[in-house]
């Protein structure tokens, strides 16, 4: 397994990020989805990524009890817009992952600079709990928009982190919902990939942590290309990690083995 650094934040992490989206249908027992935790981190990946919607902050927290804490970069997320809200956010979610700091919390899925600024509120949340010692560092998901959203969260001096789609095609990407009435256009209307990637390398050279996520357009690629795709993400250069939504053994040997292949392809370019 490969390890780099989160863009300026100093945090180590593996180049696979595991996606615990599914965990909650798939382990209904949290104990067991503790389990194959301890599977994956003994795999390498020690970048973990969840959110409180996902339902899987309970599995998280049954690995926790059986390792070092220090072992993981655990990324999470919160939905919330106001500062109260996401204060208690932040407290419930500690409280669930039996951990008193998270490595990285984020806004979740900001669609648009009318998004972010609605959401001030809880960044100034996640600020004051940075400064409290419960988070270290803050961020947000631009899920599957791009535009103007990555421009704002590029430029914004309190985000360290973004979540971004990106992939092989040009799959499952839409413009900024600029106007939140149901008839407005996208911006823009019909977003291009290899211009989405340009602002991901802007926000990368500006420091922030990168990792992205529907490398494989959430499962809608024929499985036979998949680990076509699968490499591209870890050959992007520039996303610190790649988020894979792993949730049985069959995906956790492919995916470990195509980042192997990658690696062992760049480290012999390289010599």
């Amino acid at each position: 397994m490969q390890y780099t650094t989160y863009g300026d934040t100093g945090l180590t992490i593996s180049r696979l990020c595991i996606g615990c989206g599914h965990f909650r249908n798939a382990y209904p027992d949290p104990e067991e989805g503790g389990r194959f935790l301890l599977r994956v981190i003994e795999r390498g990946i020690t970048f973990w990524d969840t959110a409180e919607s996902y339902g899987s902050h309970p599995h998280i927290a049954a690995a926790f009890r059986q390792i070092d804490r220090g072992q993981v970069v655990l990324q999470t997320k919160t939905g919330e817009k106001s500062y109260e809200k996401a204060v208690e956010r932040i407290d419930a979610a500690l409280g669930e992952l039996g951990t008193d700091y998270l490595d990285v919390i984020l806004l979740h899925g900001v669609n648009s600079p009318r998004d972010l600024a609605e959401r001030e509120g809880a960044l100034r949340a996640m600020l004051a709990a940075k400064e409290a010692g419960k988070v270290r560092h803050v961020g947000c998901s631009t899920h599957i928009y791009t535009g103007p959203v990555m421009d704002a969260v590029t430029q914004h001096p309190a985000i360290e982190v973004i979540l971004s789609t990106a992939n092989k095609g040009n799959r499952m990407l839409e413009g900024s919902i600029v106007d939140p009435a149901p008839a407005a256009r996208r911006v823009p209307a019909s977003p291009s990939m290899e211009a989405h990637c340009e602002q991901i390398r802007r926000a990368c050279e500006a420091g922030k942590g990168i990792s992205i996520m529907k490398v494989i357009a959430g499962g809608g690629v024929e499985e036979a290309e998949r680990a076509a795709w699968i490499e591209w993400g870890f050959e992007f250069p520039y996303a610190h990690a790649v988020n894979l939504g792993i949730t049985f053994d069959p995906e956790l040997e492919l995916d470990c083995s195509l980042e192997a292949r990658v690696s062992r392809a760049r480290v012999s370019r390289a010599a």
